[in-house]
């Protein structure tokens, strides 16, 4: 992980965040976007051979729960709902552009959101799947018929992609917010009736490509703009750690 300055003369315009970002690698996030595909071409395998007789168990104990569990849970996943995920969006977007006083993270998070979504359609283009709950006896609908195919989950993909694409721009704890936020919608969508789990799996491997992808892009961008700086902790080496870093601080 490399953190890039916020305040060299290159960064004082106004899309360059005003304060370090914690860049990974290219070989982190080459590795991201590697698993990520990987995760979605096995769970494609999975569901090519028909051994998804796991995934239907599975998704009856995350969406037949008894009326008393179905009376808190129900509320709850509105939050995860588009309009919710909307107002996540939102304040996250104003979030980042305020504390990097930039709009380079709005346009990270834009891209790994329309990656995501083209990733979606391609699979969902090569893997048609009938949403469970016409394929399903009792699965219970918790909200209107949802358009398409089943497999894989758009919303669980864009939603994570989106956060790995902000994590550099944002603090650790708004960080594990944001994944937990991602695993909630996944797990809302065969809540609500309109995924199975092996949808939601191979949407995150979906996810995971697409914010890899950026964060690739990220890195690359950033050892242009201060390519000193980028090559700092190669040439360092161990004697580098604990030395302050550009910006402020010191390395992690």
């Amino acid at each position: 992980m490399t953190s890039a300055p916020g305040s060299t003369p290159a960064a004082r315009s106004w899309w360059w965040p005003r304060r370090p970002i914690r860049v990974p690698t290219a070989r982190t996030a080459g590795l991201l976007a590697g698993l990520g595909a990987v995760v979605f071409g096995a769970c494609a395998l999975v569901l090519a051979a028909g051994a998804t007789g796991w995934d239907e168990r599975l998704f009856r104990v995350l969406n037949e729960v008894p009326p008393a569990v179905a009376a808190v849970l129900t509320p709850l996943s509105k939050l995860f709902l588009p309009a919710g995920i909307v107002v996540v969006v939102l304040l996250a977007a104003g979030y980042v552009v305020a504390r990097n006083r930039s709009v380079l993270p709005v346009a990270a998070g834009a891209l790994a959101a329309s990656l995501g979504w083209a990733l979606v359609h391609i699979g969902k283009a090569v893997a048609s799947r009938p949403r469970p709950y016409y394929a399903v006896a009792g699965a219970v609908l918790r909200q209107q018929p949802a358009h398409g195919t089943s497999f894989p989950s758009s919303h669980t993909a864009i939603t994570l992609a989106v956060v790995i694409a902000l994590t550099p721009f944002v603090a650790r704890p708004v960080a594990v917010a944001g994944f937990a936020y991602a695993i909630g919608v996944g797990w809302s969508r065969v809540y609500l009736g309109v995924h199975y789990p092996l949808d939601v799996l191979g949407g995150a491997g979906i996810g995971a490509v697409a914010g890899g992808l950026v964060l690739l892009a990220l890195g690359l961008l950033f050892r242009r703009m201060h390519p000193a700086t980028a090559a700092q902790p190669a040439a360092g080496g161990q004697a580098g750690q604990g030395q302050p870093r550009p910006g402020g601080g010191q390395e992690e």
